[in-house]
């Protein structure tokens, strides 16, 4: 995506009036000039919170767009957060706001500056700096008016017929890499009391007339019941829920129904609605208030509220800390702890209270923890599980050695050479993707793996492979699975299979292999043979460990259901790391995508996840003996 750095620069300066030339060829009177040179500071101030959140925008494109590959930096639309929209919106009020910056201070002038939208725009830009894993900010997503669970089996006209039949839904900020949709609203408490105010004077009048109407025809009232058999109460909450602010309630049910049609990582996005104008504190609720009325309404569509001290309600609050949010993994949702206000600075901490921390480093931070978060690579477990592509990937003269392009080559490896000559695989996908973690592999994909080198690999593919991976004492990967053996302790299935490895550590608290390698002597072997650098932080061996599926298909009926579904090889990987709870790192998007239909298609409960998996969509063979016509070696 290719980022306006001049966006700043492009935008006419301001200047005062005063410092405009008058024409010399125009004598003007006093009268005539003073009307043209009155300033409007109003629409000046505006203008400049305007710039400010478009610089704002800009820095943080230059963030991400750095993170990125330098391939991937001239491609439109390949930043990880979407800012389109958003910054279509900037653009619109900030050129409304130069023009109105040379008119005079007009009534109709002042009430389209009071009318801005910018303060809207100032809040999600303020709440969206606060998320982490911000992913958009402005998307529309589809509410089906129907019950979408045999979508899939639809045909022709049907299936027409099902895509008109959807709603617009409007999400302001999709954060925690899609697991959280969140809405802001700029209704203030004076204007909430404001429309709970005329609704009990509406209904109160409603009540009069219907009285009247409800006398007998000697004059007499008729009873409660006969009347209709509704309340003042009642009939206030009706014209309350018609006011404007429960359109909010609306778009919350609205939105809930839209992410219960929706699967981000096999759930269902939780909302939130954002009030950054109204104060609540749910331990002094002051019940019967217009809003604990308002919030109580939004959190029985199954939404979370967070108001602008900072409080986060859920329908269900979770033990503890109430401000705490979780997915549904269980896994803890970094909180907003930052002011919601626009112009609220953020609170000092203590330990920095006697040092000013001025805005734009403030900023600074914000935006350098946004582009930081919104990396798919922060998502990965401290412990990955690699499965064969990836062990191919690490040890293939493709990734390590610049290889000229040869006729007998068969096509795919030579689009691989050219992919590998354009962007290299390791220093840009797979090394970010593994170092600093520990790295296993399960003894079926260690054996396919090393069967895959032994047959085409080069000698200094074979080299590399037998520097990455140990594959413990006394175990040859030409004997069967140990999977297919009678099942170890219970402490040795949780830790994740073999634990005589045969590894010790020297004094240093680095593991000593039985031949005498250490893993700084493994990452000299493997940097002897690459071109690229290879991270210190990469946790030689990759230890190899007993696969899992037996274990996970015992007790997980969707597991149970699905693995006849997918090879020995792909289900000893995907099983041990969801058993285990890891991330699996591969390159196998087609089993990917099948294993996601899969679970779809089998879950029993809403809340059944599949395994997590960092799959990187660049996949590199063994180039040693390939010859044209002959057919890559693939995982099984």
């Amino acid at each position: 995506m290719e980022v306006n750095t001049t966006a700043s620069t492009a935008i006419p300066k301001i200047i005062s009036c005063d410092d405009i030339p008058s024409s010399p060829s125009s004598p003007s009177s006093p009268t005539s000039n003073s009307a043209s040179k009155i300033p409007n500071p109003l629409a000046d101030e505006l203008l400049a919170r305007c710039l400010k959140v478009s610089d704002e925008i800009t820095l943080l494109e230059k963030k991400l767009l750095q993170r990125l590959p330098p391939k991937q930096r001239s491609k439109k639309g390949n930043l990880p957060i979407e800012l389109r929209h958003f910054k279509n919106a900037i653009l619109v009020e900030q050129r409304l706001l130069e023009n109105l910056s040379y008119s005079p201070p007009t009534p109709k002038t002042q009430h389209s500056l009071r009318s801005s939208n910018l303060k809207f725009l100032e809040s999600v830009w303020s709440i969206a700096k606060t998320c982490s894993g911000l992913q958009v900010i402005f998307r529309t997503v589809q509410l089906f008016d129907h019950p979408t669970d045999n979508a899939a089996k639809l045909r022709g006209k049907e299936k027409k017929e099902l895509k008109r039949k959807k709603t617009p839904v409007q999400v302001d900020i999709i954060a925690q890499n899609g697991l959280e949709w969140i809405k802001v609203a700029g209704l203030s408490e004076k204007r909430l009391e404001t429309e709970f105010a005329k609704a009990r004077w509406e209904a109160e009048g409603f009540k009069d007339e219907d009285d009247e109407d409800g006398q007998s025809e000697n004059g007499d009232k008729l009873d409660h019941e006969e009347n209709g058999g509704k309340d003042i109460n009642q009939t206030i909450l009706e014209f309350q829920h018609d006011s404007d602010a429960f359109s909010l309630v609306k778009s919350a049910r609205s939105m809930v129904l839209a992410a219960q049609q929706t699967r981000v990582q096999y759930l269902h996005p939780e909302i939130t609605i954002v009030l950054p104008n109204i104060h609540y504190d749910p331990q002094n609720p002051q019940l019967g208030s217009a809003t604990h009325t308002l919030i109580t309404a939004i959190l029985s569509t199954g939404a979370r509220v967070q108001t602008s001290n900072r409080n986060i309600i859920s329908p269900t609050p979770p033990p503890g800390d109430e401000s705490t949010l979780t997915d549904n993994f269980g896994n803890a949702i970094t909180n907003r702890s930052q002011s919601l206000h626009p112009n609220h600075p953020p609170l000092a901490s203590s330990s920095s209270s006697s040092t000013q921390t001025s805005p734009e480093s403030v900023a600074e931070a914000a935006l350098t923890s946004l582009s930081i978060t919104s990396d798919p690579i922060t998502l990965i477990t401290p412990k990955i599980l690699l499965d064969c592509t990836i062990l191919l990937a690490l040890v293939s003269d493709l990734s390590h050695e610049s290889v000229a392009e040869q006729p007998i080559f068969h096509r795919h490896i030579l689009q691989q050479v050219r992919a590998e000559n354009e962007e290299p695989l390791l220093p840009h996908w797979v090394f970010p993707s593994i170092e600093g973690r520990e790295m296993i592999c399960t003894f079926d994909a260690y054996k396919r793996f090393k069967e895959i080198v032994d047959i085409v690999g080069s000698e200094s593919e074979k080299l590399r492979a037998n520097a990455l991976v140990w594959g413990g004492t006394g175990r040859d990967w030409r004997h069967p699975s140990p999977s297919k053996l009678p099942l170890k302790s219970g402490s040795n299935i949780i830790n994740g299979g073999n634990k005589d490895t045969g590894i010790t550590f020297t004094e240093d608290g680095e593991p000593l292999l039985p031949d005498g390698r250490t893993r700084t002597s493994l990452l000299s072997t493997l940097q002897s043979l690459s071109r690229h650098q290879v991270p210190k932080t990469l946790k030689l061996p990759i230890t190899v460990v007993d696969s899992l599926e037996s274990q996970i298909m015992s007790h997980n009926p969707v597991a149970a259901k699905i693995g006849p579904e997918l090879s020995v090889v792909n289900r000893s990987s995907l099983f041990t790391a969801w058993e285990m709870g890891i991330t699996i790192v591969t390159t196998n998007g087609s089993v990917v995508k099948r294993l996601e239909w899969l679970v779809e298609e089998n879950r029993i409960r809403d809340d059944d996840v599949g395994p997590k998996v960092h799959l990187l969509a660049i996949a590199r063979s063994l180039v040693g003996k390939m010859k044209k016509g002959t057919d890559i070696l693939v995982e099984g």
